[in-house]
Order: structure tokens, then sequence, then C-alpha cells
């Protein structure tokens, strides 16, 4: 039975609210990086509206704009005062790109603020809600936070380990293949897998591949979804020699989207300088032992880039790679009805069962005739 909101209790308002606070934050991922992308609501509990009345929406904009907070108390006006907001991360206490949302919470008289996680970064970690509680705010955290970490999960990623967030990404045949070598790009999935994948793109800062992977099928890397070319990620290539081809997709694009390539610090390339004028962004990074990109000297300098999070989408070497060094966070497998009879295995010389030993996995959803498992750490 459902309950009408005027017969709810503090509580379960409290999650109801958060919950719309959070679904806004999930709108703007993919374009905040660095910043997160924080949802917020502003509610007003007057007479006559017991249960709530929303004044107020706000999220994160593009860096450089206004927090989730600022918008909604723009859109809420006059109407803020009184309020109770709703916030997916902790009111920030600093002055960075914008000045501070606990003071700006203040200023506009907002009676008690509910946020759902404590911002890590030293910068804030308890100084908003301290400041808010000193201005006489009511203050209450952790509501709703295991799902508010969700899309906060590359910003949390960035503080707290220097890293991006990790999501692996990949198609594989029914049988247990990613593909035929020397065949290019092979349709496994279907329509609606695809669909899904462009929409994921859009939600995330940057797309990786390796240099093996570009040589072999020459992607492009874009959202292809009707009106999301800019919803485009940043590609990135993890490419020690520089070879990336000029004539390739990703080098003919770099000018208009975003193209990185993760190169060996101190490798000579004849290529290096037609890569940049095309546009293509060279990042130098140590290699590791076997003459490869160092992983975790590549994050490291991803995430000073401001990439929060990163996913990957092939190869099998680069993949195995990352499994191996435990830096994949999570997986999203699309396991499509067709089978391919032998061909390239998902980790290099290995299949599936490497992930299913190394996190673990659970199938979350039918897309169509293909399968969508998800894998987590243990």
């Amino acid at each position: 039975m459902l309950i009408p909101f005027a017969s709810r209790t503090q509580e379960e308002l409290d999650r109801l609210y958060m919950g719309v606070a959070i679904g806004y934050s999930r709108r703007a991922l993919g374009r905040t990086w660095p910043n997160p992308s924080v949802g917020a609501v502003l509610v007003r509990f007057d007479k006559g509206h017991n249960g709530g009345q929303i004044v107020g929406r706000g999220v994160t904009q593009p860096v450089g704009g206004a927090h989730a907070e600022v918008v909604a108390l723009q859109e809420a006006g006059a109407l803020a005062k009184g309020a109770t907001a709703y916030v997916t991360l902790e009111p920030c206490s600093h002055t960075g790109r914008t000045g501070p949302c606990s003071k700006a919470l203040i200023e506009a008289g907002v009676r008690r603020v509910v946020y759902a996680v404590t911002d890590p970064n030293p910068l804030v970690c308890g100084c908003g809600h301290r400041q808010l509680a000193a201005a006489n705010v009511e203050v209450s955290q952790g509501v709703l936070q295991s799902m508010a970490r969700q899309p906060l999960a590359g910003y949390l990623s960035l503080v707290e380990k220097q890293r991006p967030y990790i999501m692996l990404k990949m198609a594989v045949s029914e049988d247990g293949y990613i593909g035929r070598k020397g065949s290019g790009q092979i349709r496994i999935t279907g329509h609606t897998s695809r669909q899904m994948v462009h929409s994921m793109r859009g939600q995330v800062d940057a797309i990786a591949v390796g240099i093996g992977t570009v040589l072999e099928d020459d992607p492009n890397l874009q959202n292809r979804l009707p009106g999301c070319l800019e919803r485009s990620p940043v590609a990135v290539v993890f490419d020690a020699k520089a070879r990336l081809p000029l004539d390739s997709q990703l080098a003919r694009r770099a000018k208009s989207s975003p193209v990185w390539l993760l190169v060996g610090a101190g490798i000579a390339s004849q290529q290096y300088d037609e890569l940049e004028a095309m546009g293509v962004r060279l990042l130098p990074v140590a290699l590791d032992s076997n003459g490869k990109i160092d992983l975790p000297q590549a994050l490291k300098e991803l995430g000073r880039q401001g990439i929060t999070k990163l996913m990957l989408e092939g190869g099998a070497q680069l993949a195995a790679a990352f499994l191996q060094d435990s830096l994949i966070d999570e997986a999203l497998i699309f396991k499509g009805a067709q089978k391919l009879d032998n061909g390239l295995l998902p980790f290099g010389s290995f299949g599936l069962e490497k992930l299913h030993s190394s996190m673990n996995g659970k199938f979350l959803q039918a897309c169509d005739a293909d399968e969508l498992w998800h894998y987590t750490k243990f």
C-alpha cells in the first residue's frame, strides 16, 4: 500500500528526497570532471505541504560552473529560506573555481541540510558539516550513503586512491570469445546491447584501449547515440611507442574530440610531431620491466589530468594486465547469443574464468537475446 507523503516519518521523507537528489546526480556523469557529479534538491515542509514540496533542483555544472547546491538555490530564490537541502555529497567549505557551498546555504537561510556522503577531500572532510552546524543549521549525514556513492565513485577513487575508477566493458560470444584475430571488429552482441554501451560512454570521462585494438579494429570510440556526439568521452590509447596511425579514425578526430596517447617516457618516435599537429595529446609515462606502459603510473597521470572514471574497452592483453594488477573496480560483460567456434580469449591466454576467480559476478539483465553480467570486487 502506498503511504501518503503526509503520513511518512521524517526518516522516510529524508530517504525519499535523497533518492531524488541521487537521480539528479546521475544526469551530469561524464561532464563534470574533475569535479564530482552531485545532485541537490531543496524542499519546503510548510503547512499544507506536510509531505514536502520541492522548490529547487540542481546538478553540478561543467567545470568552472556552479555546484549543485548553488543551482538549486538559484531556482528556489526566496523560497530557500527555511527549506531543507538534500545533497548527495557534503557541501564544500573552501573557495576553488567557485565559492563555498556551505556559505551559500547559510546565507540563503536554509534551515536543515541532509547529505549522503562525507567528502574525503582534505579541503572539506567534515569542514562543511562543521560550518553549517556553527551557523545553527541542522545537519544530518549518511542518508542513502551506499546508493549515493555509486555516481560519485570516480571522484571518490580519485581522492582516495589518486587514480580513476576503472570499469571494464567487454562483449563475449556465447562460447566465450571476443573476436577472431585478423578479422577486425565482429558484432558479437545485438542492437540493444550496443545502444547500452553508447549510453555508458556518455557517463564516463574517458575510454581506454590498447594500441593493438586500434591497429586491429580502427575504432573511433565516440558516443554514437543520436544527438550525443558531444557527450563522447576522452579517448585514451595505451601506446608505448606512439604507433597510432596518422590515418586512423582516432587521429583524424583528435581536433574535434579529445584523443590522448599514453606513451613511454623517453621513447623516440618520428610520429610525435605529426600526431601533435593533428591534435593528439601525448602523455609520457614510465614503462614497466617488459617495456609496457606502467599501469599504476599511467592511472596516476590520468588522475592528475582530472579523469575520474575510465571505461576499459579493449583489448585482451590490456584487460589481462589490469586484472592481474587488481585495478578493475567493476566489470560489465555483455554475452552474445552467437558462437565464434574458437577465437580470441577475453584475457589473453585466459577466458572468463579469470574474471570469475578475481571478482564477484551476477546476472544483471537480459538485453534481447544477450545477457549482461555485472562483476564487482569481492
